[in-house]
């Protein structure tokens, strides 16, 4: 989270705002963001029902903890990406910054939406946009996957 806090600026200048998911309690997150002296909240999810309901909630851990991920929401509160990651492999912030800078997430989902098949839906029908990565950014992550490995 800190590096995250270390370049918050540079993505409230994408119009992104940061917010941190935790199944710890709010004294706990409290602790964490002074701590860290996060600019972002820290929500949490003391019932687990967000995490369960991303698939991100790993029962064989701790009596139940969150996996470590990245979830872009939209304005119109859908998922619009989601980097489920490792305890060793996560991505640097620096990194999705250049990528959100690369491929910028749409303010509102009808901007994803091809012209010819929004005649056929509501205009405020939410369409979701795949974003596949590109060869460079799987050739990231595995030399951050090998490099991380071997400083364990």
């Amino acid at each position: 989270m800190a590096e995250f806090r270390d370049v918050y600026d540079d993505f409230r200048g994408l119009g992104i705002q940061i917010a941190a998911l935790s199944v710890d309690s709010p004294e706990q997150s409290e602790r964490v963001r002074r701590q860290y002296e996060l600019p972002f909240p820290i929500l949490c999810d003391t019932q687990k029902e967000v995490v369960r309901g991303w698939g991100l909630f790993n029962a064989e851990e701790k009596g139940g903890i969150a996996v470590p991920a990245i979830v872009l929401v939209g304005r119109d509160r859908r998922i619009r990406l989601m980097m489920v990651e490792g305890v060793a492999t996560r991505v640097r912030a620096a990194d999705l910054l250049e990528f959100l800078r690369a491929h910028p997430v749409p303010a509102n989902s009808a901007d994803d939406m091809p012209a010819n098949s929004a005649d056929d839906m509501p205009s405020n029908t939410p369409r979701q946009r795949a974003i596949f990565p590109s060869l460079v950014d799987v050739g990231r992550a595995i030399r951050n996957s090998l490099t991380r490995a071997r400083k364990v």
